[in-house]
């Protein structure tokens, strides 16, 4: 890596044109005026990233991950969101502070368990049904046994507001049936089942970890997993502030009576 002038920008991934004859936004070699109407949000959302539109299978398996991680209750992110809103702060706000919440411990576990699978097979390239399953199993040992060691939980599997994520099964499903669930979410769905012989008792693969290994099988970056949840996470951030403003609530606070103080 090297510094570079601020003055001087690269980018391969929009142009704006504005000439005499022509008006227009480029994106990944496409005028936005032709995609307008013609493609979904999430093809729009594969074709920034990837450069290039899914197939109908891959859209729609995109399409899911991101309905699946809108809404999960008052959790972190809307709990934030509305304390924003009943202090007076503007939307755009109330959302920034609710995705500032996504961290390590709160919505990252998918980026870890992403880079966690591709450390251990390396990005998709070529075939993927070519690694047999023997080989996928022994990976999955070995990444159990890693963790058993330290004595060291997985990320991506159980959660505290469920016996079982309801939204990972469903979306693994999906992705079989898309002809989506490639190495990535079988390696998954391996180590779910080691974690089972070692432990005695299941811990489900919850939608981090679902979604964690369906984006890498569709192709993108391990680095962009939280963005999948985040994304789609904003709308809901927006709706708990406007719920929020219309319970005319004006300040939300911790009573003192609730507050320990240690000197």
């Amino acid at each position: 890596m090297s510094a570079r002038d601020i003055t001087r920008w690269e980018t391969g991934i929009c142009d704006i044109v504005s000439t005499d004859h022509d008006e227009e936004v480029i994106v990944r070699g496409r005028r936005l005026s032709d995609l307008v109407g013609a493609v979904s949000f999430a093809e729009m959302m594969f074709l920034l990233i990837q450069g290039r539109l899914p197939s109908k299978r891959q859209a729609r398996m995109l399409e899911a991950v991101l309905v699946a991680s809108m809404e999960h209750g008052i959790a972190p992110p809307s709990m934030i969101s509305r304390c924003l809103a009943s202090y007076g702060s503007p939307i755009q706000a109330a959302v920034a502070g609710g995705v500032l919440a996504f961290g390590d411990w709160m919505g990252g576990a998918g980026e870890q368990f992403a880079r966690l699978l591709v450390e251990h097979l390396g990005p998709v390239t070529g075939e993927q049904a070519t690694i047999p399953d023997e080989t996928l199993g022994e990976t999955a040992r070995k990444i159990v046994d890693a963790a058993c060691g330290v004595k060291q939980r997985i990320p991506g599997f159980g959660i505290p507001l469920h016996r079982a994520d309801p939204r990972a099964p469903k979306l693994l499903q999906l992705a079989r049936a898309e002809g989506v669930y490639g190495r990535y979410g079988r390696l998954a769905t391996l180590i779910e089942d080691e974690l089972e012989k070692r432990s005695g008792h299941r811990i489900p693969m919850n939608l981090d970890g679902a979604s964690a290994a369906i984006i890498l099988d569709l192709g993108f970056d391990w680095r962009l997993a939280r963005l999948f949840i985040i994304t789609p996470r904003t709308v809901s951030m927006g709706v708990h502030y406007l719920e929020e403003l219309g319970q005319d609530t004006t300040w939300r606070h911790i009573p003192q009576s609730q507050i320990e103080y240690h000197p």
